[in-house]
């Protein structure tokens, strides 16, 4: 979920009101767009008839959120805010937002999907649910809303029959996550999709990332597929503390050198694995993290490029090594009294960069 932060301040005596507006829309125009992880458009400034201002702004994240504010008393773009205001006055909150279940950025990933795809409405769907851009990461397809009616088009024709099932969506903010299982043709096809959508403030698509994997036949070492298991959300007030959870777990004891045990983060009563070859329990995968380093074959995460969530559920999209060849990955973490008691995952090797027609996976 995205994080609400509002500040509340008075001005110093003799602070002109005029004057400090013009600092704070110094700071909205100057320093806050350079800013990871700051919304555009979602800061909002008021005043109260006995002087006090309120400010409040959208971020993605607590982490975000924290790495402007260190930042934040040294920016010239700030310092004429900070000569006008009261110090001793300042106060802060933040707040996680809940996200509507009607909101426009899922209503639309999800009609695009169902409606452009498995109804094969394409040209209708991308022009309808897209913003002004719509930057595209999909293996294949390009740019724009002519880039996904070059793609789908030729795609729905030899492709018939497409059934799609929604498994799992999740809202963060502007983002929206989907992960789904797509059969094409009667079995010819069957498919794992997970794919991470940027909206914008009217909730339109500006930008998609996905990975794409083959369903496999059957279930795994402990009778599991990649997509049944846990969907209700819950633990909604957790959703900050639950990302850096699943966070520390990817850059510290999935780095590529170690900094902190697996077993800090996950379960060792309950840890349910989808991965298609991975049997349940935390033993198995601190046996298989330990047996593939030895061999020279670990599987870590380079870069962990976002982290998502909403309530009990995180999603991560990384840069992922295993056995020396380098994946986009999606990894669907499920997260209980502070620890991961489930896990979904969906991998693709990154294409060869000559073959791109868009900027990459990532």
């Amino acid at each position: 979920m995205a994080v609400i932060e509002t500040i509340t301040l008075q001005l110093n005596d003799g602070a002109s009101p005029d004057s400090f507006a013009a600092a704070n829309a110094k700071v909205e125009a100057e320093y806050l767009p350079l800013q990871p992880g700051y919304n555009p458009g979602t800061r909002v400034s008021t005043v109260t008839s006995d002087g006090r201002w309120n400010i409040s702004l959208r971020w993605d994240s607590a982490r975000d959120a924290d790495a402007s504010m260190s930042s934040f008393m040294d920016s010239p773009a700030t310092q004429d805010f900070l000569s006008l205001i009261d110090a001793s006055s300042m106060t802060m909150t933040r707040d996680v937002e809940i996200a509507s279940v009607a909101g426009a950025g899922l209503n639309h990933a999800r009609r695009l999907y169902l409606e452009g795809i498995r109804d094969g409405d394409v040209r209708r769907a991308v022009e309808e649910f897209t913003g002004d851009r719509y930057t595209q990461h999909s293996t294949g397809v390009r740019d724009g809303v002519e880039g996904f009616v070059e793609f789908f088009v030729p795609f729905v024709a030899r492709n018939p029959v497409r059934e799609i099932e929604l498994v799992r969506s999740f809202v963060d903010g502007r983002f929206v996550f989907i992960q789904a299982a797509q059969n094409i043709n009667n079995g010819e096809a069957r498919w794992v999709t997970t794919d991470l959508f940027d909206t914008d403030g009217n909730g339109k698509i500006i930008e998609h990332w996905d990975v794409i994997h083959a369903m496999m036949d059957g279930t795994n070492p402990s009778g599991h597929t990649q997509v049944d298991g846990a969907v209700e959300i819950t633990d909604l007030h957790l959703t900050e503390s639950n990302k850096e959870i699943v966070w520390r777990l990817l850059t510290e004891a999935f780095a590529e050198t170690p900094t902190a045990p697996i077993s800090d983060f996950i379960s060792d009563q309950t840890y349910i694995n989808h991965n298609p070859d991975a049997p349940d329990g935390l033993a198995a995968l601190v046996e298989m993290d330990s047996s593939s380093r030895e061999a020279g074959q670990a599987l870590y995460y380079k870069q962990v490029h976002r982290v998502i969530g909403q309530g009990n559920f995180v999603v991560s999209f990384a840069h992922q090594i295993w056995n020396d060849i380098p994946y986009a990955a999606f990894d669907i973490f499920r997260l209980d009294n502070g620890l991961v008691v489930e896990h979904w995952d969906n991998v693709e090797a990154l294409p060869d960069p000559a073959t791109l027609v868009n900027s990459g996976k990532f």
